[in-house]
C-alpha cells in the first residue's frame, strides 16, 4: 500500500479498511529524529500471529474524522494512525435492500473476539 488514502467524500469518514491481512509495513519518510534533528525514513511491520487481521492506516484519528463536516475542516496530515482489528462490523449486506450478511460474516456484540499480532522494525 502506498500513500495514505482518504476518500474525498462530501463528509469525511473512516475508509480504507483492509481485511484478512497477514502482514503490513508502514513507512514514514518524514520522521524527525529529536536527538539530532535529522529527517529519516522509519518503518514498522505488523505481522499476524495465526489468523489474519483487519487494519486501516490513515493520516487522521477517528475523532478528527468524526468532527469534520467537510474535507477542508480536517487538520494538516502530520501523523500516521494505524488501527489493527480482530473483527469488523460493516455494511457487508448481500444487496442494498436490507438482506443480512451471510452467517459466516456475522460479528456479534455479545461475544469476545481476539487477534494476535507482533510489531517489528
Amino acid at each position: 500500500m502506498e500513500g495514505l488514502p482518504v476518500t474525498p467524500y462530501l463528509v469525511p469518514q473512516d475508509c480504507g479498511m483492509h481485511m484478512d491481512t497477514k502482514w503490513v509495513e508502514v513507512t514514514r519518510d518524514m520522521v524527525l529524529n529529536n536527538a539530532d534533528r535529522r529527517r529519516e525514513d522509519f518503518s514498522l511491520k505488523f505481522y499476524a500471529e495465526g489468523e489474519g487481521f483487519a487494519f486501516s492506516c490513515l493520516p487522521y484519528t477517528a475523532q478528527e474524522l468524526e468532527n469534520a463536516f467537510h474535507q477542508e475542516e480536517l487538520p494538516p496530515a502530520r501523523r500516521t494512525v494505524v488501527c489493527i482489528y480482530g473483527a469488523v462490523r460493516g455494511v457487508g449486506g448481500i444487496d442494498s435492500w436490507g438482506t443480512d450478511v451471510e452467517e459466516e460474516y456475522h460479528v456479534y456484540g455479545d461475544r469476545d473476539y481476539s487477534v494476535s499480532f507482533y510489531i517489528g522494525v
